[in-house]
């Protein structure tokens, strides 16, 4: 019932995305104080442990990004990429600093935590990477990000539009990949297409 509660509310809120156009985007503004908040549903995602596919993926994630002044910002981001047979619980944190206006750099660490039935690992990682913004004058934002860490790579693209004064939705496809996650050089990889909200302050 649980199932079939969160899928009905997932394809809610796709139909509005799709039907209204308009999305969520990261934070551009990062004078003290400003915060933006995330959460969201993989509508629908894949979860591969090494060259297995797992089945039934439900993935999640929550994230928020506060800004700090000086064109830093500090970020943090949870997900969980889940699926019958096992799952991955990525938590990070990233010092971002504003290179030009649009455009961020990145760095910070990465812990997730895998356990399937057929094995599992606890990695950290650092990482570094870039995170850009562009406006589309009345149709959207697109934005998108890539990073590299030395047990982790990934990268995320998506579009954007605020449907209220402080609330947007957002919808963007994802590619997270997790070294030796699995033992005996196994890699656990995620991918999908999220579909969520972010509120900003």
């Amino acid at each position: 019932m649980k199932k079939t509660a969160l899928a009905l509310s997932a394809c809610l809120l796709a139909t509005a995305v799709v039907a209204s156009g308009v999305y969520a985007s990261p934070l551009k503004n990062y004078n003290a104080g400003k915060v933006a908040v995330d959460a969201g549903i993989t509508l629908p995602s894949s979860l591969k442990g090494g060259n297995y596919k797992m089945s039934k993926d439900d993935s999640t994630y929550f994230g928020a990004t506060v800004g700090l002044g000086s064109n830093t910002a500090l970020n943090y981001k949870w997900n969980n990429y889940k699926a019958d047979q096992g799952k991955t619980r990525a938590q990070q944190l990233n010092l971002m600093y504003k290179l030009l206006p649009g455009i961020s750099a990145y760095a910070g660490y990465l812990n997730a935590d895998t356990s399937t039935d057929f094995g599992g690992k606890t990695k950290n990682s650092g990482q570094v990477g870039l995170s850009a913004a562009y406006d589309i004058p009345l149709l959207f934002t697109v934005w998108g990000n890539v990073g590299v860490g030395n047990k982790n790579s990934g990268y995320e693209i998506g579009v954007s539009k605020p449907i209220l004064n402080n609330l947007e939705l957002n919808a963007s496809y994802y590619d997270q990949k997790f070294n030796d996650a699995l033992g005996d050089d196994g890699d656990m990889r995620a991918k999908g297409v999220n579909v969520g909200v972010t509120v900003k302050f």
